[in-house]
Order: C-alpha cells, then structure tokens, then sequence
C-alpha cells in the first residue's frame, strides 16, 4: 500500500500534522489533522464523492484517541445530529468550524 493512503501514525507523516492550515480563527484541534493530506484526497472516507469537511471524532471507550473523519457534503448534512451527539468537532477544508446555515438541508422534494 502506498504510504500516502495510510493514517500519518502509521506511515511516519506525523511531523505534518503540527501545521496548521491557513487562516484566523483555526480551532486548536484542527492542529491534529494532516491538512495537506485532508486537501488533495480523491474521496471522503464515507463514499467516492470529494471531501468538504473534517470531523474530528474524540476519544471514546474503545478508542483512546480522537480520529478524524474526511466526509462529502452529503453525509456532512444528513450526519450533523450524530456528530454533535457524539461531541465531534467539523471543520471545513480552511480548518474553520463548519458552520450549520453554510450547510442547509436538501428540500424534502428532493
């Protein structure tokens, strides 16, 4: 596998993570994730569609460490009620939060 699929803990890309991205504003967790990484992805983890956000999930009983999630619009919008229970921090790809009314729901017509 190549190197650049896998989680930075693993393929040694750690010291990439301390760069913050670009802008004010930037939420201290967004200084965990591999920006460069999360910006040229092909797909989000959830399905083949670009990612639009990082959710930052935190640590929980079966998972000592907070993991990051690159999810599409869609699963963004129909995901924001579990992500918020969950206590999920979702940035967008400036390291911003995500914020709900950029995100509107589709139409039910849809």
């Amino acid at each position: 596998m190549a190197t650049n699929t896998l989680h930075p803990s693993i393929s040694g890309r750690g010291a990439a993570l301390a760069e913050p991205p670009p802008g004010q504003g930037v939420h201290p967790a967004a200084f965990v994730i591999d920006w460069p990484a999360a910006r040229r992805a092909s797909h989000a983890c959830c399905c083949p569609a670009k990612p639009a956000v990082v959710a930052v999930m935190p640590p929980c009983l079966g998972r000592p460490h907070p993991t990051d999630l690159l999810l599409c619009g869609h699963h963004y919008r129909v995901s924001r009620q579990a992500l918020e229970a969950a206590g999920a921090l979702v940035l967008d790809l400036d390291g911003l939060p995500a914020v709900a009314q950029a995100w509107p729901q589709a139409s039910a017509g849809r």
